[in-house]
């Protein structure tokens, strides 16, 4: 943005803005009739700990230039946590292995190496929703929901827990040994009984898992043929690093 202002005896130019949405920036010129023209400039970063600035001045009799630093210190039962800016209500974010996934409810703010991030203004006694996006996560988490709403009391730290999986994304092209599809939106279960997946369109298993090969069976029903067993082995697909998404087949039966 760049802002023209003009009297009589004086002008001034400035101009300012944003590179990402961590960095802002603003630098003017001040120019009177009677004396030299003023110079200022200020710049402000923002990461996940702090928040550091500094600006500086120049005019005819004299030169200024500070620096400062910002941001808040939270601590928790798993340790202690730095954030760029500080409210008086607040909410701890708490991801495992999500490290990098953006708070969407704090421009630059994202989920730390422990998994934590704290977002530093929210509205007390109203709900209010706390979103994460995945994106810049690890290809080998996933979350299992992305919005949480919280009514914080005022002056609180209130915790919302996100729950994650861990693991490859394997998507399982499976049959009945005798050729049809699986039925959609079939539970599939590892050998002790968990969930780990579920059957989507097109006879298509879907499952994170840290194993690369495993037991597994689809169950539809309560009757006896209403499931079917399927093992997978995505080895060899694993070689391959850059790979974010594994396919296989397997017949289930």
């Amino acid at each position: 943005n760049v802002n023209v202002t003009a009297s009589e005896d004086s002008r001034t130019v400035g101009a300012s803005g944003m590179v990402g949405d961590r960095f802002s920036y603003g630098a003017s010129v001040s120019h009177q009739d009677y004396a030299n023209p003023t110079f200022n400039a200020n710049g402000r970063y923002r990461t996940n700990y702090a928040t550091v600035g500094g600006s500086y001045s120049i005019a005819d009799s004299y030169q200024q230039a500070m620096v400062s630093l910002s941001g808040s210190v939270v601590a928790h039962s798993d340790g202690i946590l730095f954030g760029p800016e500080q409210g008086q209500t607040m909410v701890l974010v708490h991801a495992p292995d999500a490290a990098g996934a953006k708070v969407n409810n704090t421009v630059g703010l994202s989920v730390n190496k422990a998994g934590y991030a704290v977002v530093p203004y929210v509205t007390p006694y109203r709900l209010n929703d706390i979103t994460l996006d995945p994106q810049e996560m690890s290809s080998e988490v996933e979350l299992e929901e992305t919005s949480q709403r919280i009514a914080p009391f005022a002056g609180a730290i209130a915790k919302v827990d996100f729950a994650t999986k861990t693991g490859y994304a394997v998507y399982i092209n499976s049959k009945t040994a005798d050729g049809n599809s699986l039925p959609f939106a079939a539970q599939v279960f590892n050998q002790k009984d968990e969930a780990v997946g579920i059957v989507a369109q097109g006879s298509m298993i879907y499952l994170r898992t840290p194993l690369a090969q495993d037991s597994l069976y689809v169950k539809w029903g309560d009757e006896s043929n209403e499931r079917c067993s399927v093992e997978y082995n995505i080895s060899n697909q694993l070689r391959n690093k850059q790979q974010s998404i594994v396919m296989t087949e397997a017949v289930c039966k």
